[in-house]
């Protein structure tokens, strides 16, 4: 049974979200010292293994849907949490399914609201003279920052992690697979990526400290306990 979580907090919890918060501030202050003008003046989408990036996240796109809407996956897990409620009653799979899809969905909403914005060119545009310029609020058909991709894989795997924490390791990868993507194709700063991961960190440790007070999401999570839980010991208390 979980603790108290208004009291309970393990220090293998709090490492790891320190560890996730400091990831986002790392790559925007790597930006802002001179990360992001070596991006734009070394990189290209004709650098080697630029194609192979691609197509990896080419397939990610095409199986989580982003093809088809930035919005749609967030918005396909909530209706799905509030069927498995409705219908199932299994409210420890409803709750971590309500809590990916608010994290994904809130993450891709705030970033794609925000580019036009702050209407900062990519770097492909910022150097498409032959000299940086670092050009800002240059308005809406410029949309460097925040990085959407980012925003929509962190938004996913973040809370799913946070839920599993077995898997964190390959969900993890897979934000990191996109930024590396984004910045080595010229398509984004470092402070684009960074920014993006803060944001989807920050919604998921604000949403899990809003609905942890929650059977479900307190379960489901495993925080106050002495190991995380899995889906098996999820489907047993179902039972």
């Amino acid at each position: 049974m979980a603790h108290d979580l208004q009291h309970v907090e393990p220090a293998r919890f709090d490492k790891f979200r320190l560890s996730l918060m400091l990831a986002g501030p790392l790559l925007v202050v790597a930006g802002l010292v001179g990360g992001d003008r070596l991006i734009a003046e070394t990189t290209g989408r004709d650098m080697p293994g630029a194609a192979a990036l691609y197509g990896v996240v080419d397939i990610l796109d095409l199986a989580s849907g982003k093809d088809v809407s930035n919005f749609l996956l967030g918005a396909v897990l909530i209706v799905l949490a509030i069927a498995v409620n409705l219908w199932k009653r299994r409210r420890l799979l409803s709750g971590a399914l309500i809590y990916v899809g608010l994290v994904q969905f809130l993450s891709t909403t705030i970033a794609d609201l925000s580019k036009p914005i702050f209407g900062r060119a990519r770097p492909f545009q910022a150097i498409a003279d032959g000299r940086w310029t670092d050009l800002w609020f240059a308005g809406p058909d410029y949309g460097s920052f925040p990085s959407g991709h980012v925003a929509f894989y962190v938004g996913l795997c973040v809370p799913i992690a946070i839920v599993h924490r077995k898997l964190t390791a390959p969900l993890l990868l897979v934000p990191t697979v996109v930024a590396i993507q984004r910045m080595s194709s010229h398509d984004h700063y470092m402070t684009d990526v960074g920014a993006s991961a803060l944001l989807g960190v920050v919604l998921a440790l604000i949403l899990l400290r809003l609905l942890r007070t929650r059977d479900e999401v307190r379960a489901v999570s495993g925080i106050g306990s002495d190991q995380p839980m899995d889906g098996d010991v999820v489907r047993e208390r179902e039972r």
